[in-house]
């Protein structure tokens, strides 16, 4: 998707000055004519200099899940790498996390998650996490299905974890200790640590997100 390198450069600018973000798109997606799925990616993928600077010194480094808790925000992981195998778009955004912007929790089962969820035991059997605990919302429509799928795979690749349905997916791994894997950025906000699993992942499959870094947004 094209968005003019002048709205991007502009909105990095109103941020790094301390504009709400919302009203900061509103006024670049109106000044430059933006569409509604062009200022939600703007949303997904710009921030503040102050703000990519906190996202990313809670990073930790691939050899660090080893030994320790990976809690994985199943939906969000799950739909990132799932929308890459696909073909759809996915973003390196400001803060160095991955992103998908499509958001379509709601089709989930329509989705081809089995490769997804095939890959990600895999990869867990190489990072080798001391438990590995994901968390789906109770709300999203077969989430109990798709959660007893990832205890099945669990513990037919010897991995140590659990899959629990909870409220909100928020609030548990804000609370919990552990690393959390999530590009959802409320909860990158109130975690100590995070690790990018599904770009991880998706670098490893050779995808190359869709990057609007530097400050002409190419």
């Amino acid at each position: 998707m094209y968005i003019n390198k002048e709205a991007i450069y502009d909105l990095r600018y109103l941020l790094n000055r301390g504009y709400n973000k919302n009203s900061a798109i509103k006024f670049v997606g109106d000044r430059y004519l933006l569409n509604k799925e062009q200022r939600h990616v703007l949303y997904r993928t710009i921030f503040s200099e102050n703000i990519a600077k906190l996202h990313k010194s809670k990073i930790v480094h691939p050899n660090e899940i080893r030994n320790n808790i990976l809690l994985i925000d199943g939906f969000n992981v799950i739909l990132t790498i799932s929308s890459a195998i696909e073909g759809k778009p996915i973003y390196l955004c400001d803060d160095g996390i991955v992103r998908d912007v499509s958001g379509l929790h709601g089709n989930i089962l329509k989705r081809n998650i089995e490769k997804t969820l095939k890959i990600i035991m895999l990869e867990l059997n190489v990072l080798k996490p001391k438990e590995a605990i994901f968390f789906f919302e109770k709300s999203v429509s077969k989430s109990g299905e798709i959660a007893n799928k990832v205890r099945n795979l669990l513990k037919e690749n010897n991995l140590c974890g659990d899959a629990r349905l909870v409220s909100s997916s928020d609030f548990y791994l804000s609370l919990l200790k552990g690393i959390v894997a999530t590009s959802d950025s409320v909860i990158i906000e109130k975690a100590e640590k995070i690790f990018d699993l599904a770009g991880y992942i998706i670098n490893k499959l050779g995808i190359k997100p869709i990057s609007l870094n530097g400050p002409a947004g190419t």
